[in-house]
């Protein structure tokens, strides 16, 4: 079993340092705000090494210019299937998917979290969320890594279609603006799985969110992969 040790240490302890203190309600229970990145997908970047919404096209031009530079060592069969990606300011659109995703997402949440208004008209406490973790609690960053959802009473979750309350994690994917990204051990379940994969090939066959282009934008890896490739680290 792992040791768990009472004395802080940075340098065996390097995550989880992120969290902010909010209140506490007695001596052993304090309420803490944190980071988290939800399991399994990846959106696309709404800004990335000083890509951003105010300089959305920091590497159109070294991007454009990369199979033929940075890149021109890459594997024959890997450049053609770049190639229609890196034309037409790769960086601006890749930027402007994740802006896209990120609107996309606050809405989202805030339908779903909605719990629409009381008997008196007026408009109801909003739920709270539900977050569960994997296997490996935290990334690299400190970001608890977790699934998320609304957090249905009973009654609701009895009479709603599996349909309506997928995970965060689950619909981002479905609705087209993030695809799947799994990292061991933070391994969906089979059934879980086959709901992952055909989220996927219905937001690809169905244009939506960020295959929107017909499938030019580059995917969220891809684009910061070649970014770091350009800036050589």
């Amino acid at each position: 079993m792992p040791i768990c040790r009472y004395k802080y240490d940075t340098a065996r302890l390097p995550l989880a340092d992120r969290l902010a203190w909010i209140s506490a309600t007695d001596g052993d229970t304090p309420t803490v705000q944190m980071p988290v990145r939800m399991l399994g997908i990846d959106a696309p970047e709404f800004h990335y090494l000083g890509a951003s919404k105010d300089k959305p096209g920091k590497y159109d031009t070294q991007m454009e210019s990369f199979l033929s530079e940075a890149g021109k060592g890459l594997d024959p069969g890997l450049k053609r299937y770049l190639k229609k990606r890196l034309t037409a300011k790769p960086c601006t659109r890749q930027i402007s998917a994740g802006e896209a995703a990120f609107e996309h997402f606050k809405a989202m949440v805030q339908h779903r979290l909605d719990r629409g208004a009381g008997k008196n008209g007026k408009a109801r406490v909003p739920r709270k969320l539900f977050v569960t973790v994997a296997r490996e609690v935290f990334d690299k960053n400190g970001r608890l890594l977790a699934y998320v959802n609304a957090s249905y009473n009973k009654a609701e979750w009895d009479s709603m279609p599996v349909s309506e309350r997928p995970t965060f994690n689950l619909e981002m994917m479905q609705e087209g603006h993030a695809v799947s990204l799994l990292i061991f051990p933070n391994v969906p379940k089979p059934a879980d799985m086959e709901l992952v994969q055909a989220a996927g090939r219905a937001a690809r066959t169905g244009s939506l969110g960020q295959w929107a282009d017909n499938h030019r934008t580059l995917l969220q890896y891809e684009f910061r992969w070649i970014v770091d490739t350009i800036q050589g680290t």
